[in-house]
């Protein structure tokens, strides 16, 4: 038992020495005050909405202060946004069309058709976003998330430099009051990290559709959505491994404090569950190798991790040497995520990485077993796991 523990141990920490190598070679994006010149793409903001009217006018007010300095708004001229009613049953049309009557923001409201065959109703309401606009680039968010007022200028200056097939931003929560979403900002923020880093060295494992953007070319080369529609979720993760096959070198993260987007932790553990199984249930789905090997491999450490501590703490079995492991793991993930905080501006949420410590194999490997079977619920509606 010893050594698979300590085996299991140093190839999880030297995966995690891996992520954080290539986190820190990613360069940091810092945009500058410029104008607009021929040059610079034309950009669509498509925001798929169901029943979003308590968030929705915050992100549009975020968006109508969009700037290119403290004292110059954004022009207009070079983008627009869409946003894309997925039969929302709440007041969210009616917020948005009082919004656009205003005439505040080159915005406009189109209804998408949730149950066209057995498409996901988010991908048809971001293909039907897609249809109706005009942009060369494409940025994806949703209708709960806010934005900084540098965050357009950001993605315009990185998408007019690098020229790129697809980019995925940063992501974090905001407005945490429960020590539990705290706790969700530490778990997040190593997946950003590692959605990141795996960009950054060429394998891709996964990105979040609240802050991503991909050229319409790239878009229809790889016919959108085709072979993966039925799939309720993972209009981010199966188009980010379209576009990577397609066009390999022109896949990147964008790491910039500007660009990050902010969303809402869970509330509550029913929330926090129902979303991990609709994750744990797209990752089922891969086909690529290296998703389903690193999956199966994090798993197995967790089973194991979990597995050791139960056997060392019954039967008095905590040593120096399994100790210092311990204290290797902890350590690994500790210089990780902390980079990766900064970078969020979350750094204080570091403090929660030692309880996490505790609860994460546990949480793992439940969510593991409870998410592979059955469904789950996401935007009032029941899903089911398609293979």
């Amino acid at each position: 038992m010893e050594i698979i523990f300590a085996i299991f141990v140093l190839v999880y920490c030297l995966l995690i020495v891996r992520f954080n190598y290539h986190w820190l070679q990613i360069p940091v994006f810092h945009p500058q005050p410029a104008k607009f010149s021929a040059q610079t793409p034309r950009v669509s903001v498509i925001i798929p909405v169901r029943n979003e009217a308590p968030h929705i006018v915050s992100l549009l007010h975020d968006l109508e202060q969009q700037r290119i300095r403290d004292e110059q708004l954004l022009p207009k001229k070079n983008w627009e946004v869409i946003v894309v009613d997925d039969s929302s049953e709440d007041d969210t049309v009616a917020l948005v069309q009082e919004f656009i009557n205003q005439k505040r923001l080159p915005l406009k409201l189109i209804s998408s058709d949730a149950h066209i065959g057995n498409r996901s109703p988010k991908k048809q309401a971001i293909w039907k976003g897609v249809q109706a606009s005009q942009g060369d680039y494409i940025i994806t968010t949703d209708g709960d998330c806010r934005v900084g007022s540098y965050w357009l200028l950001t993605w315009f200056q990185f998408l007019e430099q690098n020229q790129p097939a697809l980019v995925a931003g940063g992501v974090t929560f905001h407005q945490e009051e429960s020590w539990f979403q705290q706790l969700q900002i530490v778990e997040f923020a190593s997946l950003i990290g590692m959605s990141a880093a795996s960009i950054q060295a060429g394998q891709p494992l996964t990105c979040n559709g609240a802050n991503l953007g991909f050229s319409r070319e790239a878009f229809n080369e790889v016919g959108g959505y085709q072979g993966h529609w039925h799939v309720p979720s993972g209009d981010d993760e199966f188009l980010l491994h379209a576009i990577f096959k397609r066009f390999p070198e022109q896949v990147f993260f964008l790491k910039s404090p500007t660009a990050v987007v902010k969303t809402y932790a869970k509330k509550t553990g029913a929330e926090f569950i129902q979303q991990r199984k609709r994750w744990v249930g797209k990752w089922k789905l891969h086909r690529e190798a290296q998703i389903v090997l690193l999956s199966l491999l994090v798993f197995a450490f967790h089973v194991c991790f979990l597995s050791g501590l139960v056997y060392f703490i019954g039967w008095a079995k905590l040593d120096y040497w399994l100790a210092g492991l311990l204290l290797l793991k902890i350590g690994v993930e500790w210089f990780f995520l902390k980079s990766v905080l900064r970078f969020l501006k979350k750094k204080g949420s570091l403090l929660n990485l030692l309880p996490l410590q505790l609860l994460y194999s546990a949480y793992f490997v439940l969510i593991g077993l409870i998410a592979s079977g059955g469904g789950y619920t996401w935007k009032d509606r029941k899903h089911h796991h398609h293979e």
